[in-house]
Parts: C-alpha cells; sequence; structure tokens
C-alpha cells in the first residue's frame, strides 16, 4: 500500500502563516474587543512596520478582509489545510484541533509574540 503523502512537510509555518493563524485563533475565540484588541498589539509588536505590508498581501490573496482585517472564510479553509483540519470540524472544537495538529506535526512558530499569543488561546504550555 502506497503512503499518502498530504501538502507540503509540516514543521515551519511561513511568517505571513503564522500571522494568519493569530486570526484564525482569533476569530474561534469570543467575539469581543478585547480579544480583537489583544490580537492587534500581539502583531503590532510582533512585526511593527511590517505589519501593514502583510497585511494587504494577506487581504490581496484574499485571505483576511478589507473592511475589519479579519480572516475570510478562504483564509479558514487555508488555515485548515495546511494543519490539517477537517472543514467539516466543529467550530467551537476548532481551536482544540490548532492545539492537537501544531503539537502532532510538531509545528515550529519562529515570531516570538505569535508563539506566545496562539499557544496562550489553545492551551499549550
Amino acid at each position: 500500500m502506497k503512503k499518502m503523502k498530504w501538502g507540503k512537510p509540516m514543521g515551519r509555518l511561513v511568517e505571513k502563516e503564522q500571522i494568519l493563524l493569530a486570526y484564525y485563533v482569533c476569530n474561534f475565540l469570543e467575539k469581543n474587543d478585547k480579544n480583537a484588541d489583544e490580537l492587534g498589539e500581539v502583531l503590532t509588536k510582533a512585526l511593527g512596520d511590517n505589519l501593514t505590508s502583510i497585511q494587504e498581501a494577506l487581504n490581496n490573496k484574499g485571505l483576511l478582509s478589507d473592511h475589519d482585517q479579519m480572516i475570510t472564510n478562504e483564509g479558514i479553509l487555508y488555515i485548515d489545510n495546511i494543519l490539517h483540519i477537517q472543514s467539516d470540524a466543529v467550530e467551537r472544537n476548532k481551536l482544540a484541533y490548532v492545539k492537537d495538529n501544531l503539537l502532532t506535526y510538531e509545528i515550529e512558530l519562529s515570531v516570538p509574540e505569535i508563539k506566545e499569543y496562539i499557544h496562550k488561546h489553545i492551551g499549550i504550555e
């Protein structure tokens, strides 16, 4: 039996994917200004002047919305795909899937502030 190969090898997400993952995590947290503000602060601290150009690049690919700088359905599907999360997974369990897959595939997050934010909200100590 041939072993199936899925997408790109796991191990490291590029910076834009890490940022998109942070938006993904925020999307599945309780919707309130505190959570949105926290994400904004983390991204500004992590990326400084580069944040605007990265957001524009994600907007141009349709992964972030122009008007509210939140992840789009296409962005959610993109993250679901790279983390091997089934698209029919129950929304309230998405963060548990993120945690499981980051640990299972030993995915490294190289931007410290983003790593801390994601780990905090998905329950990785």
